[in-house]
């Protein structure tokens, strides 16, 4: 056969026999997809019209066909036995379609088998007249009424169901071979299944309209180079000290995904490797649903460590078989594939792509969002850059996505703060995709983002979101012994202490919560390598991260060490300074989080200068030394290369914990201002929580108390963020609660719980999983707070409508967390809490709420200029009180709230609306709020 349908893979062959038959009959043929389908890989109710030989006419099916694919991976020497194979397959789906039992209905009128396996032709004995004559001698079994012992009822039942089948066909590799090189828009379309392999050196094979002369070059060299400069990551990045990089494919993880609508669990490469082994082309519509992925992770998910690695998964894919590549090229597309026959898949992609990671950060700071510039020409940059044969352009790779198909990664949304860059970013996506669909690309799209703050729900309809869950149990010690064998290279006394104690903290209640995340699995092997104790919340963790740190480059025998033995406050002071200065740059500038070595030495000359130090002269030596020591490496301050040359913290968790130390620096009252400042914005939250555990690490019940009380009062005096109306204090609440800082302060952490169980009063929930992953969780880990969450779900359930409404999305979700969790029976049972008999009802009708809501802007507009305002506001409420949010204008609502009076009168008036207009709340807090909540609040936290 002229193509190698072997490798196409499963889902690639589905998708090639519907594109076949498509060709060969029409659009009457229905595609269905991945999944349960009652035997059925498309169908036809209706009239096919077979075309006969010469001389012969064509045959007509008239009636229901069923067309199922049928590919096997690895063909046999032995044409017998592929024939075999096959005929099991085929006999398996017979049998289904004869049960009564088996939901399979209607049984089809006629059949037609599509498969890779070549069927010899030798008339009579050859594998294809076999294969017909196991049909008919399966149909006539189901006649034979000598075989039966008691009535016969069941083969009888059998024999009525598939006497409906009239006729059946078999497409054997031999067939498909042909009907690919007959239908040349087929070939093409599958042809980074069917290509040669070395992909570059044919690119005229695909099409005569390719600029070959720009493209082999740059792109092969592209390839290749990426191939090996971006196989590395760096523990040193999580602190190993190791100097060395460590092959991406050495510790890639498949990481959990929130399951599918069936329940089941998914991985996240096993979601986007299957998705890209289909043919995206849109008029095709061999996809069912949005093409591509969100893929949200919180810190320490390994949402980047997942995005590279599935690149330098297609990159392997890609060049394998290549004619010119080196023994490293070679190897590391071996070990590539090796990985992933570890993560379960069969080895490389089938399906070709070509692959491309854009750092979203580095795309923003080096201004490629220009209001002339596109997503196309950046990628045109990025590839120019690593090229040595000269400049890609834009208009080429426009060229090579339109005749070749395209895997691209946007990492890092979160990272991207600003509210009108970040507008900008996510127009220029929906952009770049819809230009692909339009001209018919074959295109698949990443982007990761953490969940805080992603409200904007890019495109759903090209775009599905998936979020990461946590590592179960086993995973995680799984991943943590094998992070310290890769870490320790053979230091097998370590290896097996690690290994001890990740065994002990999976079965500690206390510290079994921590092990959640790569990172925090990663950090804790870390700690125990150094004789460290584990605490039982996550800032203790990274704090005792960058303790054991400090301690190992102390103990080390260089020059650093002394400077760390005379001078750890300053060092530590250094780091907060730094984590914190970078982390207000990368809110206000979409900076890539780096600082300049000169304005290092500037905050060490303040940090010196602070401490009574004078930097200027007669310590101005001590100044050098530091300033030097994080040239190289300072602990966890490192010189880093984004575009440009800085330092900063590779792990952006680590900047946090930083940050959050320097928040948590002076006078409690002055803290908790901080705090309350911070709250709303999402680029904070990972800060604020980090904050939050170090007050709760030290043992001053005072501060605990002040903490609690500002959850419980961060929604008062808020009307310029309608804090009353859309409160961030439910949220606020589960996220302390789900870090595990107030399990051992049982005072604090039910009054935390007070405030969380508020997040039933939202209407409209985005998320009510994540909400019953907390409070799962948290009633695994206490009988109280069990029948705490009980009594909750009750009262939720037995309130007026819009909370009800909203407990029960949550409830409806507890099943799926407990199943994550892995809980007890107990837990268990909230998922059938019932509510009383007697619910609440409101206490006026929606038309008296609005009359209410008029009669106190009216009431208390005063100046004519508010009036105004105010009647812009009203209207655009109206509107989508009446007719939903698209299409308004919720422009003045944003104006409304930067003016204090009127954002206290707005906010008073809508009190009235909240437990009547459910989608009003929504849009205020999806479309309005984010643009509040985002304002960059740095400079107020100095």
């Amino acid at each position: 056969m002229q193509h190698d349908l072997a490798r196409v893979g499963s889902h690639g062959f589905q998708d090639l026999a519907a594109a076949l038959a498509i060709t060969a009959f029409g659009p009457q043929v229905q595609i269905l997809g991945p999944g349960r389908d009652g035997g059925r890989d498309m169908f036809c109710n209706g009239t096919i019209i077979w075309s006969g030989a010469k001389g012969e006419p064509a045959e007509v099916w008239e009636g229901y066909t069923v067309f199922q694919a049928k590919h096997k991976l690895r063909l046999e020497t032995e044409p017998a036995d592929n024939a075999r194979w096959l005929w099991g397959q085929v006999r398996a789906e017979l049998s289904a379609w004869a049960d009564p039992k088996s939901g399979r209905d209607p049984v089809p009128h006629y059949l037609v088998i599509v498969t890779n396996v070549p069927l010899t032709p030798t008339p009579g004995s050859g594998g294809f007249d076999w294969l017909n004559a196991q049909f008919e001698k399966y149909i006539k079994a189901l006649a034979d009424a000598s075989r039966d012992v008691d009535s016969g009822a069941e083969r009888k039942a059998k024999q009525r169901r598939l006497s409906r089948l009239r006729k059946w066909r078999i497409w054997d590799g031999h067939q498909v071979d042909g009907l690919i090189t007959k239908h040349q828009g087929v070939r093409r379309t599958f042809g980074a299944f069917l290509t040669v392999p070395d992909v570059f050196a044919h690119l005229a094979d695909f099409t005569d309209k390719l600029p070959i002369h720009e493209l082999e070059g740059g792109l092969r060299r592209h390839a290749r180079a990426a191939l090996i400069g971006d196989r590395s990551i760096y523990f040193d990045e999580a602190g190993s000290g190791d100097g060395g990089g460590t092959p991406i494919d050495q510790v890639a993880i498949d990481l959990p995904i929130t399951p599918g609508p069936d329940g089941k669990r998914r991985t996240v490469f096993g979601h986007i490797l299957d998705r890209g082994e289909q043919v995206l082309k849109p008029v095709l519509g061999l996809h069912t649903g949005p093409r591509h992925v969100v893929v949200a992770g919180g810190p320490g998910n390994g949402k980047t460590t997942m995005s590279k690695f599935l690149v330098q998964a297609y990159r392997a894919a890609l060049l394998d078989g290549a004619s010119d590549l080196g023994a490293d090229h070679q190897a590391v597309i071996a070990e590539t594939a090796r990985t992933l026959r570890g993560l379960g898949r069969d080895g490389l992609p089938k399906f070709r792509r070509w692959p491309m990671r854009i750092d979203l950060a580095e795309y923003a700071d080096e201004q490629g969002l220009s209001e002339d510039s596109t997503l196309l020409r950046w990628i045109a940059h990025k590839v120019s850059k690593r090229s040595n044969v000269g400049v890609i352009t834009a208009s080429t790779l426009d060229s090579w996505i339109k005749q070749w198909p395209w895997f691209l990664v946007l990492d890092g949304l979160d990272e991207i703060t600003d509210p009108r860059i970040r507008k900008r970013l996510i127009q220029q996506i929906t952009e770049f995709v819809s230009e692909a669909d339009g001209d018919n690309c074959d295109l698949l799209v990443v982007v990761t983002t953490r969940p805080t703050g992603y409200v904007e729900n890019i495109s759903p309809t090209q775009f599905e979101r998936i979020d990461l869950s946590r590592l179960d149990i086993d995973e995680a010690v799984r991943y943590g012994v094998h992070a310290a064998r890769v870490r320790l290279k053979g230091d097998d006394e370590k290896i097996e202490r690690i290994a001890k104690q990740l065994s002990r903290a999976a079965d500690d209640d206390s510290l079994r919560h921590l092990m959640q995340t790569p990172l925090q699995v990663l950090i804790m092997t870390i700690i125990v390598e150094g004789a460290g104790r584990i605490a039982p919340d996550r800032y203790s963790l990274f704090w005792g991260y960058y303790d054991t740190v400090f301690k190992r480059e102390r103990q080390k025998q260089t020059t650093l060490a002394q400077l760390l033995q005379d001078h750890a406050s300053t060092i530590l002071t250094l780091h907060q300074r730094v984590g914190f200065e970078l982390q207000v740059r990368s809110e206000s500038e979409s900076s890539t989080a780096l600082m300049p070595p000169d304005e290092l030495r500037e905050v060490a000359w303040t940090v010196l200068h602070d401490n009574g130090y004078r930097p200027s002269d007669v310590d101005s030596e001590l100044l050098a030394r530091i300033v030097l020591a994080a040239t190289h490496r300072l602990v966890l301050l490192t010189p880093i290369s984004r575009g440009q040359d800085g330092l900063g913290f590779d792990v952006r968790s680590l900047q946090e914990l930083m940050a959050a130390r320097f928040l948590t620096t002076g006078p409690i009252e002055q803290i908790i201002t901080r705090l309350k400042t911070a709250a709303p914005n999402p680029h904070w939250r990972n800060t604020w929580i980090f904050a939050a555990g170090h007050l709760f690490a030290d043992p001053q019940p005072h501060q605990h108390g002040e903490l609690t009380s500002l959850v419980e009062q961060v929604d008062q005096d808020a009307a310029h963020r309608l804090g009353r109306i859309c409160p961030i204090a439910p949220g606020l609440a589960l996220d302390l609660i789900d870090d595990g800082m107030t399990r051992s302060h049982p005072r604090f952490h039910n009054r935390l719980l007070a405030v969380a169980f508020e997040i039933f009063h939202v209407p409209l929930l985005a998320d009510p999983l994540s909400v019953a992953r907390v409070l799962v969780r948290a009633a695994a880990a206490s009988e109280q707070v069990r029948s705490t969450i009980a009594q909750a779900l009750r009262d939720g359930l037995s309130d007026v409508p819009l909370t009800r409404d909203t407990t029960q999305a949550v409830q409806d979700k507890i099943t799926i967390a407990c199943r994550e969790a892995g809980v007890s029976q107990h837990v268990r049972g909230l998922a059938v809490v019932r509510g009383s008999a007697i619910r609440k009802k409101l206490p006026v009708t929606r038309e008296q709420a609005w009359q209410q809501y008029r009669e106190i802007l009216t009431e208390l507009s005063s100046s004519s200029q508010r009036i105004h305002t105010i009647e812009q506001v009203d209207s655009a409420f109206c509107a989508i009180g009446e007719s939903g949010s698209i299409g308004v204008d919720v422009g003045p609502v944003i104006e409304a709230l930067f003016d204090r009076d009127t954002a206290e009168l707005l906010e008073m008036a809508l009190e009235n609306l909240v437990e009547y207009e459910a989608e009003l709340m929504e849009t205020l807090r999806n479309l309005v709020l984010p643009m509040m909540h985002r304002s960059p609040v740095g400079e107020l936290l100095r």
